[in-house]
């Protein structure tokens, strides 16, 4: 059974929801569920796979924000791309696990973004990524300013906009 609140449905502790995901505070969480592709054949989830895991969830945390990335390049000729990140793996996600990503802006600039995203199970946290992504024009790959909409879509998701 789950709690529907807005558009956000809420499930009850234990229950894997994956999903289009939903915003406490102003962190944004996406749950999935670990499949056999993302093992080794231990069942243990293979370290890029982490990489994976927050990749779905920032382009979900932009879905959730009415982001979509093709329409940045269709509209402003500008992509993301990864400039840099660093992982800290504190425990295994294994095989039928239901993890969470929880997804927030740490530094919002003019043509970059950080974002702490943390890997979480029921008994603790997993992974910590920091994620600096760069706004890149397509024709030249240069840095570009991050359009004034998609700014403050994100800005939902800093804590220094929260509550």
């Amino acid at each position: 059974m789950t709690a529907v609140r807005d558009d956000v449905v809420t499930p009850e502790p234990g229950v894997c929801a994956p999903g289009r995901g939903q915003i406490l505070g102003a962190e944004y969480r996406l749950s999935m569920r670990v499949y056999y592709e993302d093992t080794d054949a231990a069942g243990i989830v293979y370290y890029a796979n982490y990489l994976k895991f927050a990749e779905r969830a920032r382009t979900e945390m932009l879905r959730f924000a009415d982001i979509n990335q093709s329409d940045i390049r269709r509209d402003y000729d500008l992509v993301f791309a990864v400039r840099s990140c660093s992982v800290e793996y504190l425990k295994p996600a294994m095989l039928d696990d239901c993890i969470e990503v929880r997804s927030r802006v740490v530094t919002l600039g003019g043509a970059s973004v950080d974002i702490l995203q943390e890997v979480w199970r029921e008994d603790g946290c997993l992974a910590k990524l920091n994620v600096r992504i760069a706004c890149l024009r397509v024709d030249s790959q240069r840095p570009a300013r991050i359009p004034k909409t998609v700014q403050a879509a994100l800005k939902r998701f800093s804590r220094a906009d929260a509550d």
